[in-house]
C-alpha cells in the first residue's frame, strides 16, 4: 500500500494519525450541500453573466462595429453602464435554486452511493484501491444525478441571463409558466443532451 518501505513501526503510527471517514447524516449532507451551493452561486453570479453573455453572441467577440462586446472588460463595462451593477445578478434566484439543489442532491447522492457501494460489494483485502474506485463511482454517480435535478434551473437562469430589455419574464414565476406552455416539462431540459 501507500505506507509500504517506512522504517519498522512508522507505518502504524501514520496510520493512527490519518483521518477515518466520517459517516454524514441525511439532514446535515442536504444542509452543507445546499449552504455551499448557495454562497458559491451568490459570489460566482457575475462572472456567470458575463459568461452567458459571450456565450450567447453569435458576431465574433474582437473589436468590430458587428460585436456587442469585444472581451470579458468591454462586456463588464457596457453591461454595467448600459444595465447598472443589479445585472451581474440576473438569472440569481434561479441559479440560487440551481447551484443549491445541485449542491444538496450531490452530497446526498454521493453519502448514499457509497453506503450502497459498501453494502452490495464485500470489501477486498485491497481495501485502497476498493476505496478509491468507490469514491470515485460515487462521486460520477451523485454528479449525474444532481446534473440531471438541477437542470431545469440551469435553462431558467440561462433565459434570465440571456435576456435584455424589453424583458420576456418579469419574474421567476411568470418565466416557469411561459417556458411551461412551449413544452412541458421538456422545454426545462432543452440542451440536455448535448
Amino acid at each position: 500500500g501507500l505506507l509500504e518501505g517506512l522504517p519498522e513501526g512508522q507505518p502504524a503510527k501514520l496510520e493512527s494519525l490519518m483521518v477515518q471517514p466520517v459517516p454524514v447524516e441525511l439532514h446535515i449532507a442536504v444542509v452543507a450541500g445546499f449552504v455551499s451551493g448557495s454562497l458559491t452561486r451568490l459570489l460566482v453570479a457575475p462572472l456567470d453573466v458575463l459568461k452567458v453573455r459571450l456565450q450567447l453572441q453569435i458576431e465574433p467577440i474582437r473589436a468590430s462595429h458587428l460585436s456587442k462586446y469585444h472581451g470579458l472588460y468591454h462586456a463588464t463595462q457596457k453591461i454595467f453602464t448600459e444595465e447598472g451593477v443589479r445585472a451581474f445578478w440576473k438569472g440569481s434566484l434561479s441559479g440560487q435554486l440551481m447551484y443549491a439543489v445541485f449542491g444538496a442532491v450531490q452530497f446526498t447522492t454521493y453519502e448514499a452511493s457509497k453506503k450502497a457501494f459498501r453494502k452490495f460489494f464485500p470489501i477486498p483485502e485491497s481495501a485502497e484501491l476498493w476505496e478509491l474506485g468507490t469514491n470515485f463511482t460515487s462521486g460520477c454517480v451523485a454528479g449525474a444525478v444532481a446534473t440531471t435535478v438541477s437542470y431545469p434551473f440551469d435553462v431558467l437562469r440561462t433565459r434570465f441571463i440571456g435576456q435584455i430589455e424589453p424583458k420576456v419574464y418579469s419574474n421567476l414565476y411568470q418565466g416557469v409558466a411561459m417556458m411551461y406552455s412551449e413544452k412541458g416539462l421538456r422545454t426545462f431540459y432543452k440542451g440536455f443532451s448535448a
